[in-house]
């Protein structure tokens, strides 16, 4: 048995709800794929609404092909986040919004081990740069990212 498996809902729910902040790193079941499964995500703005970017293993070869997109894939380290089983890539192409904030929150209360850390202050610089000027974003979405993920 977990410890957090021991905590009252209303305590799971505090914590799970302290947790949903801007560079938070957390693990998904995202109907959004296809097929659906579970990924890592990354939160980069909550307020108004909910933004993530997708965490993968590889950059996908239409990426790969255009250069300034492929420039905006920000390498999350496995030697900075033990949970990863290789170094991996950040899509800061194009924001998540298809998942609510109740439904990251009813996952996460199951498994309270699926909030991971948060990203390191190299990978928020990376973040930033990526996102600015990005011609696949609205205005909208990187100033939101912008406003959120803090400078290192």
């Amino acid at each position: 048995m977990r410890f957090s498996d021991a905590l009252p809902s209303a305590e799971k729910l505090k914590y799970v709800r302290q947790s949903l902040v801007p560079g938070r790193i957390l693990y998904l079941h995202c109907k959004f794929t296809h097929p659906p499964k579970n990924k890592f995500i990354v939160l980069v703005s909550v307020k108004p609404l909910l933004r993530a970017f997708v965490i993968n293993s590889e950059i996908t070869e239409w990426l790969q092909a255009r250069a300034d997109l492929r420039d905006r894939q920000v390498t999350i380290r496995q030697q900075d986040h033990d949970y990863l089983r290789y170094d991996s890539f950040l899509n800061c192409t194009e924001t998540i919004q298809q998942i609510s904030i109740k439904e990251m929150e009813d996952q996460l209360i199951q498994d309270l081990r699926n909030i991971k850390d948060m990203v390191t202050a190299q990978e928020r610089e990376a973040i930033r740069y990526a996102v600015t000027g990005c011609r696949t974003l609205s205005k909208r979405d990187i100033d939101a990212i912008l406003g959120e993920i803090p400078p290192a």
